[in-house]
Order: C-alpha cells, then structure tokens, then sequence
C-alpha cells in the first residue's frame, strides 16, 4: 500500500532535519538583517538628499517606493539565486550517496520522492520569502503599498520560486552529479531569461517597423517565459512607472501579464514534474538500460 502524499515521509524527515538545528533561524535572522540594513541605507540617504521643508505626504510615499523597489528586486534575485541550489541536488545527491534505489524500494512512489523532494528543498526558500512580509507590510505606512500589492507580489515570487525548483528537479533527475545538475540549472534560467529578453525586443521592434498601423497591445510571445518581465510590469502597475514602454507593450495587456507570465511558467513546471517523476520511474530506468545494451551490442 503506498503511503499517503500528504504525509509524505521524505517532506517529514526534511523538516526534522531543517528545524532541530540553528543554522535555519539564524539563517533567516541574517537574511532579514541584510533587507533591514539595506533599506535604512536607502532611507538615511534618501533624508540626507532632502531638507526638512522639503518633506511632505510624496516625499514619504517616494520613500516607501524606493524601498519596496529595493527589496522587490534583491529578494527577486535572492530567490533566483538560491532556489538552483537548494533542488538540483535532490535527487543526483541521493545517486552519489547510492540510496536513490534504496529509496525506491520504500512504497513512496517516483510522484511522491520527487514531490516530497521538491517541497522539502524549497521549503526553505518558502521560510525565507515568508519571513519577509511584515518588513513589506512596514512599508505601507509611508503611503502608495497596498496589503494587495504585496500579496500579488508574494504571489508572484512563489509561481518563479515553483517554476526554478521544477527546472533543478529535473536537472537532478538528468545527471549523476550534482555539480553538472546544478550549473545546468543556472545556466538554463540565464539563458533563457537572457535569450527571450533579446528576442522579445527583436520581435516588438520588427512589428512596430514593419507595420503601419501597429497594435498597441502586441507581446511577444517568448517573453512569457521570463519572470523577469513579470516582476517588472507589477512593480510598473504599483508604483506607475513606465516598463512597458521599454519592452514595447501596450498598457491595457501589460496590466494583466504578469498572470500570463506565471500561468506559463507553472505550465513548464507541471511538464517538468511529470519529466522528473517519468525518468526516476524504475521500469523507465530498466527499458533505459535495455536501449543502451541494445545500441551497444
């Protein structure tokens, strides 16, 4: 009988281990302390800009923008940076320790390994992300940050955090070694935000040219897959700014993108899990071997 999803041994375990020791509340204690520290920063050289009959109501909410602006963007790349290595280790780690086997043995099945896997290497990153919200929530008392942007930013940052972890499960899944499994993770996602940022430009730029009566609303296509492009048209919505211009996108579309954005990129994550979970299925592994055997024969 195979064990219950929700209780899913490997996520129990994972937690256990993550919270007995010290190193997780100190690790967030520090994470928090570098955001505080960088937004006094922002907040004592933004004062030291301004006299004091120079301060009113838009003084405070250009504070709180800067601010919110900062953070956005650090815990953005936080959260880029730090998800690849915590999952395109999960499963190549259990192979260099040979357990992975052993693993399969147990009544979890290939879906519950790589979903307690990925669950239990984000988690953390989940911890971190979630730890942050009362320093954004500090910020709406200088005016301009509603509760609804912050939630739609949270919302936003866990779709792109969902989306890494999947592209390093199925790294893990790939290669025997994590260092490979992880520099493949990394280089993906800068690729791939890399590429379909110029190709986005190329594109927007080629149908302006090339038509008369250009839509206003056009988006090409390649840059749904960037959450780059999702984080900056919310933080153009919230704070009016003017991101869309620079990618060439019509405003009436660009209000709703980021929904786009992070509908594609669970997309590409629920195929890169069914992926993960099909390669470390046994019987996909056996008929694997057979089809090397067999071209080596």
């Amino acid at each position: 009988m195979r064990a219950n999803r929700l209780n899913n041994p490997v996520l129990s375990s994972s937690f256990k281990i993550r919270m007995r020791g010290w190193k997780t509340s100190l690790g967030i204690v520090f994470y928090l302390g570098i955001m505080v520290l960088i937004a006094y920063l922002y907040y004592i050289t933004f004062l030291g800009t301004r006299s004091a009959y120079q301060m009113s109501v838009n003084s405070r909410q250009e504070i709180g923008a800067g601010i919110y602006t900062i953070l956005a963007v650090l815990q953005f790349g936080l959260i880029v940076l730090i998800t690849p290595a915590q999952t395109a280790g999960t499963i190549s780690g259990e192979r260099e320790k040979q357990t992975l086997d052993l693993l399969l043995s147990t009544s979890l099945s290939p879906m519950g390994i790589i979903l307690g896997k990925l669950l239990s290497s984000m988690s953390y990153i989940v911890l971190l992300v979630l730890s942050s919200i009362p320093l954004f929530s500090m910020i709406s008392f200088f005016g301009g940050i509603t509760p609804g942007d912050i939630i739609t930013l949270f919302t936003f940052y866990l779709v792109t955090a969902f989306a890494i972890g999947n592209i390093g499960i199925y790294y893990s899944t790939t290669f025997k070694k994590t260092v490979t499994a992880t520099v493949m993770t990394y280089v993906t996602i800068f690729a791939l935000g890399l590429i379909s940022f110029i190709l986005g430009l190329f594109m927007a730029s080629n149908h302006y040219l090339n038509n008369l009566y250009p839509s206003g609303d056009y988006i090409p296509f390649v840059l749904y897959i960037n959450p780059v492009i999702g984080l900056a048209q919310i933080l153009e919505s919230q704070l009016n700014g003017s991101v869309g211009s620079i990618i060439g996108m019509g405003s009436s579309r660009l209000r709703y993108f980021w929904i786009y954005n992070s509908i594609v990129m669970l997309a590409i994550a629920l195929i890169l899990f069914l992926l993960s979970v099909i390669k470390i299925n046994p019987v996909f592994r056996l008929k694997s071997r057979r089809y090397k055997i067999s071209q080596e024969a």
